[in-house]
Formats: structure tokens, C-alpha cells, sequence
């Protein structure tokens, strides 16, 4: 399988891992070539509010796996999901990497972003997810699209080390027994990638913790 992944940060490059260990041909696209790749993973620099560029690397993809961030001079991740839709064709799977402030601590419950707990600084990242999802909700029946959400612990602060399970929701964040919502980057990609190879989300969220 054919995936290109647009972003290398925290997350994107946690997935060009995983994928290209499992034996993917991995297209890892940034705005640099910067970053220590394995073997067999091709680095392309590019935009994607480039259409031509990003016509051409999704002409040949089976999926697109985007890990751009909620906020950016350019508009973040609402302006790229916007930017590349017009580039996804039939053949290629949409993954997005979510941000979990959109979905509630527990079933029924506000938003995690809607709680008085939340930061405020924070809320701006919270109106970008939303917004980049709402756009995939409203865009052509044909484009096959899912965003994995992730617990509300993840990101660079809190790696977490490699565990090789996780559990998934479609109606709340995960939580363990005691309450935290968190996940491994490294197992959070593990997700991603049983996704890919064994679709069971289309056109909707999903979201995965411990």
C-alpha cells in the first residue's frame, strides 16, 4: 500500500514508522527534508496549498494521511484539509489526526473544550478541529474519510512508551479505570495503521486510548 503522510512533527513521523515497518511504501512530506528516516521511506518537500503539488502526490497514494497542526500562519489544519480535499480522488483514503478537546469526557457529556477546566488559551485549537471536521462532514459523498481522535494525554509531553494495545470509542474519549484519558504516540500510530489495513471508520470520527 501506497501512503503518503503530510506532516512530520510529533505524530507524523510516529506513523512513517509504523507504517513503513509494516512494510508500507511510505512518502513522508514536509517542508524540509530534515529527519532520519528507515530505509525505504521516500522524503518529498512540498506544500499542500500547492494544488499541482498536491494533485501529484496523491495521483498515485492509496491513503493520505494528514498530521498537520490545528494552528499554522497558513490557517492549520482547517486551511489544509481544505487545500487538499479538491485532491482526493476515489481511490485514495483520507486519515486525519484529531484533536480530542471536540469530543466529550464521557458519553453525553459537553466537549472536553467546553469544560470550565479547560485552558483558554487552548480554545482556538478546539474551534480549528471542529471546523476541519465539520468540512469533512460537508464535502462529496465519494471522498472516504476518517479522523482518529486521540485520549486527551498525548503529544510531545507525554510520549508514553510502546504497551502494543489500545481500545477505540465512536462515542467518547477513552478513559481507564481511574479516569485518565491518555495514549502513546507510538500506539496511538498502531491505531492508525489497523485503520488503513482493516477499514471499519467512514466519513466519522474515531478516537483510542488505554
Amino acid at each position: 500500500m501506497r501512503i503518503v503522510v503530510v506532516g512530520t512533527g510529533f505524530a507524523g513521523s510516529a506513523l512513517v514508522r509504523e507504517f513503513a515497518a509494516r512494510g508500507h511504501d511510505v512518502v513522508a512530506v514536509s517542508r524540509s527534508a530534515a529527519g532520519t528516516w528507515p530505509a525505504g521511506v521516500s522524503c518529498v518537500t512540498g506544500t499542500v496549498y500547492d494544488p499541482s503539488f498536491a494533485a501529484r502526490m496523491t495521483s498515485d497514494a492509496d491513503v493520505l494521511a494528514v498530521a498537520l497542526p490545528a494552528l499554522s500562519a497558513e490557517g492549520g489544519i482547517v486551511a489544509s484539509v481544505r487545500a487538499l480535499l479538491p485532491a482526493v480522488h476515489r481511490r485514495v483514503r483520507l486519515g486525519i489526526v484529531g484533536g480530542s478537546a471536540v469530543l466529550p469526557l464521557r458519553t453525553g457529556g459537553p466537549r472536553l473544550g467546553d469544560t470550565d477546566s479547560f485552558p483558554d488559551a487552548l480554545r482556538p485549537r478546539v474551534t480549528a478541529h471542529q471546523q476541519a471536521l465539520d468540512t469533512l462532514e460537508a464535502s462529496p459523498g465519494e471522498i472516504d474519510w476518517f479522523v482518529l481522535v486521540p485520549a486527551a494525554e498525548f503529544g510531545p509531553h507525554a510520549p508514553g512508551t510502546r504497551r502494543g494495545t489500545y481500545r477505540t470509542s465512536r462515542t467518547a474519549l477513552v478513559s481507564d479505570a481511574n479516569g485518565r484519558s491518555a495514549i502513546g504516540v507510538e500506539d496511538y500510530a498502531c491505531a492508525f495503521a489497523d485503520e488503513i489495513e482493516a477499514p471499519t471508520t467512514h466519513r466519522s470520527w474515531l478516537t483510542v486510548g488505554y
